[in-house]
């Protein structure tokens, strides 16, 4: 496990940062007590923030939302041609 003991991160938000690999990085920022932690990848790119009050039933969520968005987008971009 990584060295984030003295964080009071949610147990999600452990089992995120435990599952990186080596193409990801990221880093924690505190807000009102509140810890966030910004995911970038190797560009420094941000790719997903994770709250402490996020979990896995809202990032699920959040992907349903993603992929209606994307479908929206394709169907547009398929009309524009």
């Amino acid at each position: 496990m990584k060295e984030i003991r003295n964080l009071q991160l949610s147990a999600f938000q452990k089992q995120v940062i435990n599952k990186l690999d080596d193409e990801y990085c990221y880093e924690i920022y505190t807000y009102a007590y509140d810890e966030t932690i910004k995911i970038f990848n190797k560009k420094m790119e941000l790719i997903i923030t994770i709250n402490k009050r996020d979990d896995s039933v809202s990032e699920n969520n959040r992907l349903e939302d993603y992929k209606k968005r994307i479908k929206l987008l394709e169907l547009i971009l398929k009309e524009e041609k």
